[in-house]
């Protein structure tokens, strides 16, 4: 028994010395030491970067990463073991136990979404005369919506869209050569493109076109005797006249200075005031009307309706232009918008009611042409009025006859209509459905273009004639019915699809180019006498179909073909004399009329390349 008192105390002798021994092997944490330098962790000395708190980071609870020693002492951290561990909101991780004063922040890593490059915007291609396709088309298309380009999108780049073009570079700011570069259809394109009536009101803002001035109106206009009749009508003057007018011009009606002579402005004015005020409308200013003008409750209007005292003319705005541009739109003479801009449109409507109504066609609407034109005398528009009537030299012998029409010409068109048995109504000059149904069979069965109205192509086809005519000529900037023939018989042989408005521009110009390259005469987009003769006959070559398919020339060959070839080149510069045969002269025209016209270059003449040398946008040769 004491034997195993003593073995007890043995033991527990022992347990305690091993309890001492292994106190001797603890190494506190903030004595890590290699034997050679100092690791402390608050002096950014560690062996591994430190990870910096963010300012916005709330940091994660984490556990701490076990440490570990290696033979050299030196203290490695296994990031692969960091976790999450439940540790309360409020109490801040940490790697391990610092010693007193050493802190570790430790913030969670968090991918971040890099965006990569922006997706590179394709850079436009440079379109320039003589280009074709699909991107023309749109550039068409878009400079139409702009208001820069009238002709049609038919992805064809002529001289047309290249002033369009250039119309658009002016107004934006940008270089004017007509060729679009990048910088020009990116701004064409963009939203911030100017369009041509944004840039055309900049223009008027900043350069103040000439308006109308009207008289102010007076604040009271003295009150006429009306103790004894006074009748105030066309033909009447004085200072009575002139207080009339003042009236008006006072109550709105009227527009432009008080002249004193009451002519069809002035009673044009006088019968919208009475038609308002429910009296009978005479344009006669006799008591009634003249005591209810004067009265406190007059009517008032802010819609004038005729103006005297001024002479309206190109680049005039404001109401008295509105008023012009309506009344000229009722009698059938002015088709654009009554927007009392003083236009071409409404200078050539004004010269053609000046022809029609034997004054002199000037364009400019001065006293006799305003009185005619409020007067009940104005003559109704007429397409079959003559040039003759009005001074001007006829150049087709046809004025354009449609549905509506009422005339002598109209009557001929009938009977004529009516002996080809094409026509089995009554001659009676009326241009109504019949008459168009019967002028549309007639078109089909002759090869013309179908539409039902008479222009002076189908009418030369109609009555047969060729006669030798004398011929004025027409050039850029002319405007008039000569003109309007001209667009209107260009259209129907297929030259032409711009506005048929009487006036001599670009697009005619370019149309007629067309017709003389097909219809071997000299190119310089001036109608004169040949030009005109030729277009007028029946021998008129028509524009060729766009699906037109030709037979392929090349060197060796002869013929006619051959010649036609040489000749178009010869009217288009590319070529100097023709031969009939197919040499090297002639591959070598071919090859550039080819490069010029965006075409392959092989110098053969197949179908692509006769098609467009045919064509009125064949581009011609610009000069070595």
């Amino acid at each position: 028994m004491k034997h195993r008192s003593i073995v007890k105390w043995l033991a527990l002798c022992g347990v305690v010395a091993l309890g001492l021994t292994l106190t001797g092997c603890y190494i506190p944490p903030d004595e890590i030491s290699d034997g050679t330098q100092d690791i402390t962790l608050n002096n950014n000395n560690l062996p591994f970067a430190t990870i910096a708190p963010q300012a916005t980071a709330t940091p994660t609870p984490t556990r701490a990463p076990a440490q570990q020693t290696n033979s050299a002492a030196e203290p490695t951290v296994n990031w692969d073991d960091w976790g999450v561990v439940n540790t309360p909101a409020s109490t801040s991780p940490l790697v391990s136990a610092p010693p007193a004063g050493a802190t570790i922040a430790v913030v969670t890593m968090k991918p971040t979404n890099t965006p990569g490059p922006a997706t590179p915007t394709p850079t436009p291609a440079s379109l320039k005369n003589g280009m074709s396709g699909q991107l023309v088309r749109q550039m068409q298309q878009r400079l139409k919506e702009l208001g820069y380009y009238t002709g049609s999108v038919d992805g064809d780049f002529g001289a047309n869209t290249e002033n369009a073009v250039k119309e658009f570079q002016k107004a934006n700011g940008l270089s004017v050569d007509g060729k679009a570069g990048k910088n020009t259809l990116n701004k064409l394109y963009s939203n911030s493109a100017v369009s041509k009536r944004t840039y055309q009101a900049s223009q008027a803002t900043a350069t103040p076109k000439p308006t109308v001035r009207v008289t102010a109106r007076p604040s009271a206009t003295a009150t006429p005797n009306l103790s004894k009749d006074l009748y105030l009508e066309v033909g009447s003057s004085g200072k009575n006249v002139r207080t009339l007018q003042n009236r008006l011009i006072e109550l709105g009606w009227l527009a432009g200075q008080a002249d004193g002579e009451f002519g069809g402005a002035t009673e044009y004015a006088v019968k919208a005031f009475q038609a308002r005020e429910g009296l009978w409308d005479d344009g006669v200013a006799g008591p009634s009307t003249l005591e209810e003008m004067y009265s406190t409750k007059a009517a008032k209007t802010s819609t004038v309706v005729s103006s005297i005292g001024v002479t309206l003319e190109s680049g005039m705005e404001g109401a008295s232009v509105r008023a012009l541009q309506k009344r000229l739109k009722d009698l059938g003479y002015y088709s654009g918008s009554t927007d009392g801009s003083y236009g071409d449109g409404t200078m050539q409507a004004v010269k053609t009611f000046q022809s029609q109504n034997g004054l002199k066609a000037d364009g400019k609407a001065g006293t006799a042409t305003l009185n005619k034109l409020y007067s009940d005398s104005a003559r109704r528009f007429s397409s079959a009025g003559t040039a003759a009537d009005s001074g001007e030299v006829s150049s087709t012998g046809y004025v354009t006859l449609r549905e509506g029409d009422d005339s002598d010409a109209v009557r001929k068109l009938q009977r004529k209509l009516k002996d080809l048995g094409y026509y089995s109504g009554s001659v009676d000059g009326d241009y109504g459905s019949g008459t168009t149904q019967a002028v549309m069979v007639f078109q089909q069965m002759n090869d013309l273009r179908v539409d039902g109205v008479a222009g002076p192509q189908t009418q030369r086809v109609l009555y047969g004639t060729n006669a030798n005519i004398s011929y004025s000529a027409l050039q850029e900037g002319n405007t008039g019915s000569a003109v309007t023939n001209l667009q209107y018989t260009l259209y129907e042989l297929g030259y032409y699809d711009g506005d048929i408005d009487g006036v001599y521009g670009i697009t005619t110009r370019d149309a007629v180019r067309a017709f003389q390259i097909r219809n071997d005469l000299k190119v310089d987009g001036k109608a004169g006498s040949k030009t005109l003769s030729l277009l007028y006959s029946s021998k008129a070559i028509p524009a060729q179909a766009a699906n037109t398919k030709y037979e392929t020339l090349e060197k060796g060959d002869r013929g006619e073909a051959v010649i036609s070839l040489q000749q178009t080149l010869i009217n288009l510069g590319y070529l100097k004399t023709k031969s009939g045969l197919y040499d090297s002269d002639t591959v070598t025209a071919v090859k550039n009329f080819q490069r010029y016209n965006g075409l392959v270059v092989d110098g053969k003449a197949g179908s692509d390349t006769l098609s467009r040398l045919y064509s009125n946008s064949a581009v011609a040769y610009p000069g070595p």
